[in-house]
């Protein structure tokens, strides 16, 4: 972030006490992440949103206008900074930033995978103008999921030159999570293109290392990918520090990992330098239960971190990896006065947030009214997608009895494995079978060939439904239906098409429960807590039917997601992510 020369002469002055300072911050004890120490008996003078001073006495910073802030009792800490995370589904962005900002969290990092999935380039720039409509600060990655493999997805790239475009405005920070490592390994002349781009740019790029090891997280390292959200167990952590990545360790809406992943650090004392704890996305269900980084700090520090060190993971060395050290991440002269003050530093119990010296919330209420922007017209109903959805769109004809085909069977709800199934035909066709607890599955084409849908079978989602629709899914986030029900599967997407998007369950001919997300299918421009109390209903209107997941939304959104085991569905087909292929429902022999 540039600084002009009367900006820099400003804190120079003020510093040294010739210019006042617009607020000192005395009282509390100050958590110095550069030194690991908690000091007693400092003070921070603020001029221009930047911190000026920092020590034993603010007396000589003190002016007529100057604005004191009492944290006598409390813990003053750096902003917290989620160093890897979405906010592009359910809710609109700048309704997450508002979810945040009362858990002490001041700066993210976040890639912009739905709206650039859904609208391209055009969609990267709306996002960029959206978060900077709120004074929560957003550290954009280009979207390197959109698509995640061109040869099993829909979604269109960015051309190079868009790349570039991207790369070169400064809100941008670098690429996103390089999900499909296969094809880096590999060569794709493609991905290596835009690798050259950034780190020429002098960017950084984050990693999706899942299920890399060996000679191949070697491979992905020596191309440039300096970070890794993906270890889930003692060995992944382990690799990972030793080959020089940047180890975020993740506790949000889509994995909980630190229950695996941190005590090894712990217990065999391992640096911490490049630790980070990260989100990977906090829906607006689990801000309201949890929190947000206030809560994954707490986890670290319940499972054996010092509190001093889990906060430099989400504060310094999140800043340090992202290159945004001189701006965010510490209480020191120059850096923004982006602070979080506690009351308990074992609990991290948030009082209030500042951001730039201004106080932004307190005692878990954002403060912040700025308006957002306004989505254009033709950002709503974009689905592409008629509402004349018949029953008849999800027969699968079979010629005989019985056939053999592959199943998507979920391991957990993120992990598949391909199951080989033996499954009835009736009248012609082949059936869910929910004494099976096997579900069709239908995703739909609305980038290209409008109409197109493939389909196929999901087993272990428990539910006992006719039908349950999301147009919001990772990544490909256009329309899936799964159900025992054609004319159940029929009647949600026909409702979600209406709605523009959403998420819906429905019954013998009955909706159950509904929430729409009218921009691009993706999320709603409602509030954040209202929509967190009707993803919460979906997840339990599931739940009591018999889902063994606790939010099995989630089991459906990841069925795309061709960059993780073992077997996928786009609206290409059924895919073998393994081996970067599309395989066939029917099983011959």
């Amino acid at each position: 972030m540039k600084r002009s020369k009367q900006q820099i002469e400003r804190l120079i002055r003020g510093a040294m006490g010739e210019i006042k300072a617009d607020l000192i911050v005395t009282g509390g004890e100050l958590v110095n992440v550069y030194s690991g120490e908690i000091l007693r008996g400092f003070e921070i003078a603020v001029l221009d949103g930047r911190i000026c001073y920092v020590g034993p006495s603010a007396a000589h910073t003190i002016g007529p206008s100057t604005q004191r802030l009492d944290a006598k009792g409390l813990i003053v800490a750096p902003g917290f900074i989620d160093g890897h995370t979405h906010i592009g589904h359910f809710c609109r962005p700048y309704e997450y930033l508002q979810a945040y900002l009362p858990h002490g969290t001041t700066s993210l990092v976040a890639s912009c995978d739905e709206p650039q999935t859904v609208f391209g380039f055009r969609g990267l720039k709306l996002f960029l103008d959206e978060v900077e409509a709120h004074p929560l600060r957003v550290f954009t990655l280009v979207s390197m999921v959109a698509p995640q493999d061109p040869a099993l997805c829909s979604t269109q790239s960015l051309s190079q030159d868009e790349v570039a475009q991207a790369l070169a405005d400064p809100r941008v920070l670098g690429l996103g999570e390089i999900v499909s490592w296969l094809r880096l390994v590999q060569g794709d002349q493609e991905l290596l293109e835009k690798i050259a781009l950034a780190l020429s740019a002098g960017k950084i790029i984050h990693g999706h290392t899942s299920g890399a090891r060996d000679q191949k997280l070697c491979a992905i390292a020596a191309a440039g990918v300096s970070s890794c959200h993906e270890p889930i167990r003692e060995e992944d952590v382990i690799e990972r520090l030793r080959s020089g990545y940047w180890v975020m360790l993740r506790e949000g809406s889509n994995r909980r990992d630190l229950d695996s992943t941190l005590p090894p650090i712990v217990s065999r004392r391992l640096s911490t330098q490049r630790l980070i704890l990260v989100t990977d996305g906090m829906a607006p269900d689990d801000v309201q239960q949890d929190g947000h980084m206030d809560f994954v700090v707490r986890r670290a520090i319940h499972l054996g971190l010092p509190p001093v060190v889990a906060i430099q993971a989400a504060t310094l060395n999140p800043a340090t990896y992202s290159g945004v050290e001189q701006e965010v991440g510490g209480i020191a002269p120059g850096r923004y006065a982006d602070i979080t003050l506690l009351e308990d530093l074992q609990e991290v119990r948030v009082h209030s947030t500042l951001i730039g010296g201004e106080v932004v919330a307190r005692q878990g209420k954002t403060l912040v009214n700025s308006r957002p922007i306004s989505f254009p017209g033709d950002t709503f109903h974009s689905l592409r997608l008629t509402a004349d959805v018949s029953p008849d769109s999800f027969r699968i004809p079979c010629s005989s009895n019985s056939a053999k085909i592959r199943v998507m069977e979920l391991v957990n709800f993120n992990i598949t494995a391909e199951t080989i199934l033996e499954s009835r035909c009736e009248k012609g066709f082949l059936e869910a079978d929910l004494s099976q607890d096997l579900l069709k599955v239908a995703v739909f084409e609305r980038h290209g060939e409008s109409g197109k849908i493939a389909l196929g079978f999901v087993k272990g989602f428990g539910a006992r439904v006719g039908a349950v629709g999301t147009t919001a899914s990772l990544d490909e986030n256009t329309l899936l239906i799964a159900g025992s029900s054609d004319e159940d599967m029929a009647l949600c997407a026909n409702i979600l098409i209406e709605a523009g998007g959403g998420m819906a369950v429905v019954d013998h001919g009955v909706v159950l429960e509904k929430i729409d997300f009218p921009v691009g299918g993706i999320f709603s421009l409602r509030p954040w807590q209202e929509m967190g109390e009707g993803i919460s209903r979906i997840h339990r209107c599931l739940r009591e039917r018999g889902s063994p997941f606790p939010k099995p939304m989630y089991a459906l959104m990841f069925l795309p997601f061709v960059t993780l085991p073992a077997l996928r569905i786009t609206a290409r087909g059924l895919v073998a992510a393994k081996e970067r292929r599309l395989v066939p429902l029917f099983v011959e022999g």
